[in-house]
């Protein structure tokens, strides 16, 4: 059908004629002879149209029309009077109770079907529109929980004036009540860490003049907490817009720059935690044994590139197994954190202690040559020695330590040699009787 249309009108023969012309229009009408009948149908089942007479016994049409305007989920349906007043009162009456138009008796058959036909598609696109709205604010509703949930926010900026919006959630994320600032390019600025201001400006000036930027940096909220964010933006055209264009070409645009901007700081957080223990041996809390040779190799190529002395330690704890077999793991623990601590407490700062393995520990001494490389080697050794594990027996733990010290050469291709020479003056200092360097 192609909509359900209330006829009211008093007179039988101007009821059976608008039902013919409407049916046979394929509409599907409902006659009803008085006010209040009509007034109850609408009620239960309201109408795509209304067409109502004016003058009738009892509630009139202007009365019914009044009650369904003001009725909520009633107001929006089109009423059109139909009357045999021809007088400007009546009309202005009937239009002021809330009709949208006016037919006067006798009519046309093509006359009402062309104003029935107008008012019910512009009652159709109105539905519609309201539909769209609806569905738009829900998605919109939607996209807040969401951008709140996932820490997501999004700002546009005019690329030729800067304007700048902000939405909700890129308030809150930069510690602000949403439209508690004035949001602007400046504003956006302030918020991002001195240390990561020039770059992000250089990425989001860039995207300006075509392009796009994804890039993370850290913001500082209002109460000085730092923040990690994850952002990302593109230059958008938008063709014919109403807003003062740019000439692009041939095309009129507006260009805008969009951009999202998300709250990485857990993940962050977890990232460099998981690297850490990537790199941090969890028993001592040196650098792992990978960690270790991977700085190790960036040392060494830096030596080679710029020159500067290297210099390799290798340390292994004396007879380690009897004190883990005698004493019990948890004493050996204690034993292996003890060295780490021995040898941090002598070592620069710039030089590197990491565990390979077990009992086996290695120090890289930066910018040092063999001959303070054994020195250095020799001022652990007397440390080690000279230092005690406390024992529930009151009887401390002494323990020693035996050295194997390496400096690079001319004819190293990596710091595998250096290792590798390492490693074998190790095995000198323990075959000359152990709490030796060699």
């Amino acid at each position: 059908m192609a909509g359900n249309i209330l006829l009211v009108d008093d007179e039988q023969t101007t009821l059976k004629l608008l039902k013919d012309i409407l049916t046979a229009e394929g509409y599907e009408p409902r006659p009803f002879n008085n006010g209040e009948m009509a007034l109850r149908s609408v009620m239960v089942e309201p109408p795509d149209l209304i067409l109502l007479d004016v003058r009738m016994p009892g509630m009139n049409g202007l009365e019914v029309c009044r009650l369904i305007k003001e009725t909520e989920r009633l107001k929006g349906i089109p009423v059109i009077f139909i009357s045999g007043a021809i007088d400007t009162e009546d009309k202005l009456k009937a239009f002021q109770a809330g009709g949208v138009d006016y037919i006067t008796k006798p009519f046309q058959k093509e006359e009402v079907i062309a104003r029935v036909k107008t008012h019910m598609e512009l009652h159709r696109s109105r539905q519609e529109l309201v539909r769209a709205e609806n569905a738009l604010r829900k998605s919109e509703q939607s996209l807040k929980i969401a951008q709140a949930v996932a820490h997501l926010g999004h700002w546009a900026m005019d690329a030729l004036t800067g304007e700048t919006t902000w939405s909700d959630e890129t308030f809150r994320i930069f510690g602000f009540e949403p439209q508690g600032i004035a949001p602007s390019y400046d504003a956006l600025l302030r918020v991002i860490h001195p240390d990561d201001r020039e770059r992000v400006t250089r990425h989001i000036e860039q995207t300006r003049e075509g392009g796009d930027f994804d890039i993370e940096y850290r913001i500082v909220l209002p109460d000085g907490r730092m923040r990690v964010v994850h952002g990302k933006g593109v230059l958008v055209r938008f063709p014919d817009a109403d807003r003062r264009p740019e000439i692009i070409g041939t095309v009129q645009c507006d260009n805008e720059v969009i951009g999202v901007i998300q709250d990485v700081t857990t993940r962050k957080e977890m990232e460099w935690r998981l690297e850490h223990e990537a790199r941090t041996d969890a028993l001592t809390s040196c650098v792992a044994r990978r960690y270790f040779l991977e700085m190790a190799h960036q040392e060494f190529l830096r030596c080679r590139r710029h020159g500067g002395d290297l210099s390799m330690l290798m340390l292994d704890l004396d007879h380690f197994k009897a004190v883990n077999d005698t004493h019990g793991h948890a004493v050996g623990d204690l034993t292996l954190r003890k060295l780490v601590q021995v040898c941090r407490a002598i070592l620069r700062q710039e030089d590197l202690i990491g565990r390979l393995g077990g009992e086996e520990f290695a120090i890289l001494l930066i910018e040092t040559g063999s001959e303070r490389a054994f020195e250095v080697a020799q001022r652990l050794r007397d440390a080690v020695a000279s230092a005690e594990i406390p024992l529930e027996t009151g009887v401390p733990l002494h323990f020693t330590t035996s050295i194997g010290v390496a400096t690079m050469k001319a004819p190293d291709a990596g710091v595998d040699a250096m290792l590798k020479r390492a490693d074998q003056a190790l095995y000198e200092a323990k075959n000359a009787g152990r709490n030796r360097v060699a």
